[in-house]
């Protein structure tokens, strides 16, 4: 196969679409990561257009599946707040309006479940001889995962901490 630069010089369109659509069929892409990928094999604007015309027509990108994904798998595996997972939607240019949709995918309950277990892991982690107290150290430390600030006052009041 050939190198990703060489595609423009060859200017074969079919092979950087086969490769992109493989690109994309791996594990689900938004616009953004496909312009990005293009961009690094030197594709011109105008082929670009088309393939993502080609790729959006075919089912290999969809901004909304891709958020809800994005949404679901950033809450669930690595344990992100809605404020940090909301960042970096908005920084892979998601639309605006597919964001509250997106969303959607986190329930309340799992939500303050997740930010219960966040304080509790950190409290059993927390050297209680440094200058921070307790409470800051698991304030910054939640706040850092994207959590809202009164949501985890909420939270270590209501466990006491």
């Amino acid at each position: 196969m050939s190198k990703p630069g060489q595609y423009e010089r060859e200017d074969d369109l079919g092979a950087i679409l086969r490769r992109i659509q493989h690109y994309c069929a791996y594990q689900e892409r938004c616009n953004h990561e496909v312009d990005t990928k293009l961009m690094a094999w030197k594709v011109s604007p105008a082929k670009t257009k088309k393939i993502k015309h080609s790729l959006s027509e075919d089912g290999y990108i969809n901004e909304e599946r891709y958020a809800r994904l994005f949404v679901r798998s950033k809450f669930h595996v690595n344990k992100w707040g809605r404020a940090k997972i909301r960042y970096e939607l908005k920084s892979r240019n998601i639309p605006e309006e597919l964001i509250p949709k997106a969303m959607e995918e986190i329930g309340d309950d799992d939500y303050m479940a997740t930010i219960r277990e966040l304080i509790l892991k950190k409290l059993s982690e927390i050297n209680t001889g440094k200058h921070l107290s307790v409470r800051e150290k698991i304030i910054t430390f939640v706040t850092g995962k994207g959590f809202e600030f009164d949501l985890i006052l909420n939270v270590l009041n209501e466990l006491k901490i």
